[in-house]
């Protein structure tokens, strides 16, 4: 694949010169923004052959957390297809819970903790998992089933996921964009939305990675990569 095959290529695995204590973070220079009051502390770690970027909350209270992002309005989708991948944990240390722990990953068009308006991506609400696609043209979000999940919905703690977003088909908007969105988690099929999506290949936003707690917690995240792509017309 090159060039002529992606709109857009992104592939970030958190290894990096770049100081996490700097304004930015990761290959590709991710904006770091302060949620409400208290920020993130963020560390570069590495455990069994992988690097990853650890998210640790301040602690401050209740919707404190961090938001990387890439450029406002640097990434739109088209009806040839494209995808969104991620690998994560909730990493089993002492205090560490899934309860009040909250993070979303994908192309979304804020860098806050509050709902997009338009963009495509997973969400983790004290572990339980659903996806979005969002648009202008209306909101489409959808509860993970898959079962490696506890009650089909809820991450383990301390278990890597891989977790995959794959759009595809034409919705015949005036600015056509994908009309279907495929979600998986650790290769098992976690949802489907099949001919509803609504997003316009004119509508803008911007790979971001947000972590943020609902609680005076100190509760961690680990990302190990993200990678994103858009397909052109071949």
């Amino acid at each position: 694949m090159s060039i002529f095959d992606y709109g857009c290529y992104i592939e970030e695995h958190f290894n990096s010169n770049n100081s996490v204590a700097d304004t930015e973070v990761g290959s590709y220079n991710w904006d770091i923004d302060i949620l409400s009051s208290g920020a993130d502390t963020l560390s570069y770690e590495t455990d069994e052959g992988e690097s990853f970027l650890r998210f640790t909350g301040g602690g401050s209270g209740a919707g404190d957390g961090t938001s990387l992002a890439l450029e406002p309005d640097s990434v739109s989708v088209n009806q040839y297809g494209g995808y969104i991948r991620t690998r994560v944990r909730i990493p089993d240390i002492a205090s560490n819970t899934l309860a009040n722990n909250l993070f979303r990953i994908g192309f979304t068009d804020v860098v806050s903790s509050g709902e997009p308006v338009v963009g495509l991506w997973i969400d983790c609400a004290a572990g339980v998992m659903s996806f979005d696609s969002a648009s202008a043209n209306g909101d489409v979000s959808t509860a993970f089933s898959a079962p490696s999940l506890t009650s089909n919905t809820t991450l383990v703690i301390g278990t890597i996921y891989n977790i995959e977003l794959v759009w595809s088909g034409n919705n015949s908007n005036a600015d056509p964009g994908p009309d279907t969105l495929v979600c998986y988690i650790n290769g098992e099929l976690a949802g489907k939305q099949d001919g509803t999506v609504l997003l316009d290949s004119a509508e803008t936003m911007e790979p971001t990675i947000v972590h943020w707690t609902d609680a005076s917690a100190t509760l961690e995240l680990d990302v190990f990569g993200f990678e994103a792509a858009t397909y052109l017309l071949k």
